[in-house]
């Protein structure tokens, strides 16, 4: 059985060895959806509670990743809130994406290692934005995987290149994507100056969001937004006791299907929102609007006052796990 290393197979992407095996077993799945079909009992009591810490969510992303790999999909995005690391008075992260490379850095190993004893190496896959992927090697080559921190729209191609050597049927993670738009990848011009902007999008859209823990403030209130697969997504209100500042409790206002191609509706929706070149496909994350309509649709809802909205922000930017 032969061994490619990494080295020579995209050497101008790592500069450490690294070895995917060319060849494995294949072990195919029926596409069972039903969480307890998934899910052993333990792992469903991982999966079935609001995240409050930086351990329940590498818990729950590892589940999620290998419950959709049991599923035969290989291709991950998924977004962690990260655990402020060198915070000043002024700015949280004031090593930008750097920086938060070394906040993500060691709850990817964990994720990676949850599935199997991994030997990982970390390499730099892009010098200009320090964009770093840690390659996973199992016991098992069918086990091998490969995570990407914070990757750019401007490494796109380098992830194209990883994801052949990767191959179809091996996992490759996407940790928190820095691109939010199509003008992300450049403007769209005339075809011949396209620089494969459209295979490029398409690439990046393929990766599901297995798993997705995201923060959002909507009309003066902090909402997190989650996504366990092969759940729906799920919408939470921080709510804090009255009488208790401390006393603060996660409740979920409401749900939403994930969609897996681009709808009608899905897509008249992009094309109102095309002043910078349109939205990328995002398998129906909740909107905004979606949003503030479930939060005044709750019983007993009272608007937030500007000092309490004002209470909220600040307290917004300071939130992590």
């Amino acid at each position: 059985m032969k061994t490619l290393t990494a080295l020579a197979v995209i050497s101008p992407l790592i500069s450490t060895a690294y070895a995917f095996s060319t060849a494995y077993a294949f072990q195919g799945a029926g596409c069972i959806r039903a969480e307890t079909a998934l899910f052993s009992s333990n792992e469903l009591d991982a999966t079935s509670r609001f995240p409050t810490s930086a351990e329940d969510q590498v818990r729950q992303a590892a589940i999620s990743i290998k419950a959709a790999s049991e599923q035969n999909i290989h291709r991950h995005s998924i977004r962690l809130l990260l655990p402020i690391i060198g915070a000043t008075e002024l700015d949280d992260w004031p090593g930008g994406a750097r920086q938060m490379m070394e906040a993500a850095a060691p709850l990817v190993n964990d994720i990676m290692n949850s599935k199997t004893d991994m030997q990982i190496q970390e390499s730099v896959i892009d010098q200009a934005d320090g964009v770093r992927a840690l390659f996973g090697q199992a016991v098992e080559a069918k086990d091998d995987m490969c995570s990407i921190l914070l990757p750019s729209a401007d490494t796109v191609s380098k992830l194209q290149d990883l994801d052949a050597q990767v191959g179809n049927e091996r996992d490759m993670i996407l940790v928190n994507a820095q691109w939010k738009r199509r003008s992300d990848f450049g403007t769209f011009g005339l075809p011949f100056m396209s620089n494969g902007k459209d295979e490029k999008i398409a690439f990046v859209e393929g990766f599901e969001p297995t798993y997705h823990c995201s923060n959002i403030m909507v009309e003066g209130d902090i909402v997190r937004i989650l996504r366990i697969y092969p759940g729906p997504w799920k919408v939470y209100l921080r709510v804090v006791d009255p009488e208790d500042a401390n006393n603060i409790d996660w409740i979920e206002i409401g749900s939403k299907d994930l969609i897996y191609t681009k709808t009608k509706e899905w897509e008249e929706a992009a094309k109102r929102d095309e002043v910078d070149g349109g939205k990328l496909f995002n398998y129906g994350i909740p909107s905004y609007d979606e949003i503030a309509e479930m939060i005044v649709n709750r019983e007993g809802y009272v608007p937030k006052s500007l000092s309490e909205r004002a209470a909220s922000a600040f307290t917004f930017i300071k939130d992590t796990l």
